[in-house]
């Protein structure tokens, strides 16, 4: 079993980001999954809460990379987020104010362009590190050299399949979230005050976040948000479908995570499954990088709450 690559700093920069916002989700004592194969890097989280985020990085993020093993070139392994997230932090401790900032200038630049124009390379790779398998990483600026081992626990290939997304029906409205009016800050002022949220929301471009508590309603409103329609339905959504659900504050907090990083975002799905779950779709940019989901459980509400 082999693997080995090289990661550009701003790829570093991009996977301490991601690995930090869902890292709040690992419990103690508890690992998340870590998969890669030739083409894909997967790493999946659930939280005893009930979260659980799926994470899908395209084979781009690596300058090059070799990965073997008699399991068709897949490995499978359970790993700790918050050990990767050190890690990844002293690396990018180093370079991100260097190289961070002017990452967008440089995504249409060629491979040799972006090492000469000062992007330092990280090696990753597995090891054994006496005589226990490691997720290596080794980089170097100017005379610091940094090397990290984080103990992994190889799984079976088969495993994989106990730690895919949920399956979930269609969301009865799917709404594309604005990136430049960040739904966190209100969340986090609207939790102060009440332990539950009630997300509102039709796929006429509208959604409300309200809160009631103490007799008392406060409530936050967009309009003219981008509907998402499922291609694969063999009937189009009604545009007056609309949803309500209940969900955790808290919950719902953690995983807007993301939004108060330098994370780079090409979009962000609301998906809304009645009486099931919250769902967000978070695209990155560019597009073909790769996405990270959440799936939040929300509370069942009877027909006379919907009123």
């Amino acid at each position: 079993m082999r693997f080995k690559a090289k990661v550009l700093s701003d790829q570093v920069s991009l996977l301490y980001s991601i690995v930090n916002a869902i890292s709040k989700l690992q419990d103690n004592n508890k690992f998340a999954i870590l998969y890669m194969d030739p083409q894909f890097v997967r790493i999946s989280c659930k939280s005893e809460s009930g979260i659980t985020c799926f994470m899908e990085l395209s084979k781009d993020i690596f300058l090059e990379h070799r990965i073997e093993s008699a399991a068709e070139n897949v490995i499978v392994c359970q790993v700790d987020l918050n050990s990767l997230k050190l890690a990844l932090q002293s690396v990018h401790g180093q370079y991100n104010s260097r190289n961070y900032h002017s990452s967008q200038n440089r995504q249409n630049q060629s491979v040799l362009q972006s090492v000469m124009a000062g992007q330092q390379m990280v090696i990753l790779k597995l090891a054994k590190r006496n005589q226990m398998p490691c997720l290596c990483l080794d980089g170097q600026d100017d005379s610091v050299e940094i090397h990290q081992a984080i103990p992994v626990r190889v799984l079976r290939q088969s495993e994989m399949q106990y730690h895919l997304p949920p399956q979930i029906n269609t969301p009865a409205v799917q709404l594309e979230l604005p990136l430049d009016r960040p739904l966190k800050a209100i969340v986090d002022k609207l939790r102060q005050m009440g332990p539950h949220l009630y997300l509102e929301a039709t796929m006429r471009g509208d959604l409300t976040v309200r809160l009631d508590h103490d007799g008392a309603s406060l409530a936050c409103f967009y309009s003219n948000l981008v509907p998402r329609w499922d291609e694969e339905e063999e009937q189009p959504q009604n545009p007056d479908s609309h949803c309500v659900l209940k969900v955790d504050a808290n919950k719902f907090s953690t995983c807007l995570q993301w939004q108060q990083s330098q994370l780079q975002v090409s979009s962000c799905l609301l998906g809304m499954v009645h009486n099931e779950m919250l769902v967000l779709h978070i695209l990155l940019n560019p597009d073909h990088i790769g996405f990270f989901t959440y799936y939040i459980p929300v509370y069942f509400m009877h027909e006379d709450e919907l009123e």
